[in-house]
């Protein structure tokens, strides 16, 4: 009786399915004599993949295993908000990440949520923005946007299509200005996104000999302009000529903001 429970306790554990991986634990696969170690990790009849980081996900899409793994400052925006990825499939191409567009032999997908792609002329063309945008705004990060006038295609923000062409801005409290047929595009320095964040001034533009000029505290003499690069920034006139000076804003920028992107904080800066 004791033999004839022990062998059917065995046959329905041979039998059951085997547990569904955590993504939260690393594990490793092997198959074709190649091994591959992460989280997630999906085979398909070629090879075995697995995601680099917890937040990473692999599908097997088309009958290929391909994985996909946010940038760090992007987790650390979203935190647990950070929306699922996606992946999309045409003509044998797959790729993984947010807001994917395809074009006949071509996909490709954002790497963050608040990234954007567009399609032009059978290509595709993705943006999204950089990780200061992402440390200041977290996940409330503004989804970006694209404009095209047929011939050119440009994402990002605060965009202008007009006559000179077609420019974005590459984060929010960035600007664009068209005149004296030039378009051009002006955004704030990390540093200065670290040290002001959400309470940044907005910019303003200037007209010049060479086409508009902006930033701030602009000043215009004798068809010149000029303008600082940062709100402490200072700019005069000496000889017909505008000069700009910025004082190194590092000094009241937050260190931890200035440390997720690389950037050491002078002595003396807040902590």
């Amino acid at each position: 009786m004791l033999a004839s429970l022990v062998t059917v306790l065995a046959l329905t554990l041979a039998s059951a399915p085997p547990s569904p991986q955590d993504p939260s634990t690393p594990s490793c696969r092997s198959f074709n004599s190649q091994t591959a170690c992460g989280y997630g990790c999906k085979t398909d009849s070629n090879r075995a993949q697995c995601a680099k980081t917890p937040q990473g996900r692999c599908q097997v899409v088309d009958g290929q295993a391909v994985c996909f793994d946010p940038p760090a400052y992007v987790v650390k925006a979203y935190g647990d908000a950070l929306p699922e990825v996606q992946c999309k499939a045409i003509d044998g191409v797959v790729a993984c990440g947010y807001n994917c567009v395809t074009q006949p032999g071509r996909v490709k997908c954002a790497k963050s949520p608040a990234g954007v792609c567009r399609a032009l002329a059978g290509e595709v063309q993705c943006f999204d923005p950089p990780a200061v945008v992402f440390a200041v705004y977290g996940k409330e990060t503004p989804r970006a946007d694209c404009r095209t006038n047929s011939l050119e295609l440009a994402c990002g923000y605060n965009c202008q299509n007009t006559s000179e062409g077609v420019r974005c801005s590459k984060t929010p409290m960035g600007v664009c200005k068209a005149a004296n047929g030039r378009l051009t595009c002006f955004d704030p320095s990390p540093a200065a996104l670290c040290a002001w964040k959400r309470a940044l001034p907005a910019p303003e533009c200037r007209n010049g000999e060479s086409g508009p000029v902006c930033g701030y505290a602009c000043t215009t003499a004798f068809s010149k302009s000029g303008c600082a690069s940062t709100p402490a920034g200072v700019c005069k006139v000496f000889d017909s000529e505008v000069a700009c000076f910025d004082p190194p804003v590092e000094q009241k920028a937050d260190a931890e903001c200035l440390a997720s992107l690389g950037l050491a904080a002078l002595d003396g800066a807040t902590p």
